[in-house]
């Protein structure tokens, strides 16, 4: 952190959510998740406290929003998917500066038709998708191989090996699927079997782009296994968790890296990302394809940005730090001046 900004630093509270409803294997999980973030926060000799949360944030009021910033980790409300939003609007209600998306952003990256409509607007490179309410419009669909995915879910939920179709029947089934577990439309684009890239950016005024990550799926022959599913991400005992992430990608063509960096930091501004976002893409022929904007994205050891942190020489604590620095500079700003859109 700036010389600056460490005369004056926050004290920071970890807002982080619990369920007792989940397994022990995920409240495990998320706890040391936790710990790692606590480890990095006290490398940099923080002062901070931890809030866990359910149901419940009236615990805040005895936090003086002018003395702590939060580090938002608040990812939904009494269980309920999706609710991120709503805990970013009482932060602000209670008038405290915090980590990462508001909850403008929060609602915009859950609706993926309309990110795709905002990265065109922007002249930016995603492929072309529609629309599906149901099995019966799968005809209305004529290129493949397709990739379905939930229209108003974001990251890689809901994704598996037979979110990739081959032909109307399984796009049909696929279709069925999203509605009957995700009770959600699908949103359908072509499957683009080639390189996959993720960039790591942080900022606001000026966003940076660090080193681009490799998911080298050269191991895999068949191309439903070509794909960073929600079990591959998170099952340690997956196949794909181990997936190698050559960082900086890519070595064999350093003529995309400068393209694959340009694309997600104009990404990450077209979206209104705060603080540090993840972009992913994949190749088309030469040229980068934006297949999803990712705020607030995971920071374990194993992350993308802390892969890419690593690369240019950041400790984990020093990435906290750095993430720190972007929003502490909401502390010092008006309150007028305090909304980056």
């Amino acid at each position: 952190m700036p010389d600056v900004l460490r005369r004056t630093s926050p004290k920071i509270l970890i807002l982080n959510n619990e369920n007792p409803a989940w397994p022990e294997a995920d409240l495990k999980w998320g706890r040391a998740y936790l710990a790692t973030l606590q480890g990095g926060l006290a490398e940099q000799g923080y002062t901070f406290e931890t809030y866990v949360f359910f149901d419940d944030l009236g615990g805040l009021a005895r936090y003086d929003p002018a003395e702590w910033l939060i580090w938002n980790w608040g990812e939904e409300l009494a269980g309920q998917p999706w609710t991120e939003a709503l805990v970013a609007e009482e932060l602000e209600r209670r008038g405290f500066i915090y980590t990462g998306a508001d909850p403008v952003l929060f609602r915009l990256i859950q609706d993926r038709a309309e990110v795709k409509r905002r990265l065109e607007a922007a002249g930016l490179p995603t492929l072309p998708a529609c629309v599906l309410a149901s099995a019966a419009e799968a005809p209305q669909w004529k290129v493949y191989p397709a990739i379905v995915k939930g229209a108003n879910q974001h990251a890689s939920f809901g994704i598996g090996r037979d979110s990739i179709v081959n032909n109307a029947n399984e796009l049909a089934q696929r279709i069925g699927f999203v509605r009957r577990e995700l009770c959600d439309d699908a949103l359908v684009e072509p499957f683009l079997d080639t390189r996959e890239f993720h960039v790591a950016v942080w900022g606001n005024a000026e966003p940076e782009a660090l080193p681009p990550v490799e998911l080298d799926y050269s191991g895999f022959s068949d191309q439903r296994d070509r794909l960073y599913t929600y079990e591959w991400k998170f099952d340690q005992t997956s196949r794909g968790f181990k997936l190698p992430n050559p960082c900086p990608a890519p070595a064999d063509r350093p003529d995309w890296q400068a393209r694959l960096e340009a694309v997600a930091v104009a990404a990450y501004r077209a979206l209104g990302v705060r603080d540090y976002g993840r972009i992913d893409l994949r190749m088309l022929g030469d040229e980068p394809q934006i297949l999803d904007v990712n705020a607030n994205p995971d920071l374990d050891v194993t992350s993308v940005l802390s892969i890419s942190a690593r690369a240019v020489g950041l400790s984990y604590g020093a990435m906290v730090d750095r993430i720190i620095s972007f929003a502490a500079e909401r502390l010092r700003a008006p309150a007028a001046a305090r909304l980056t859109r």
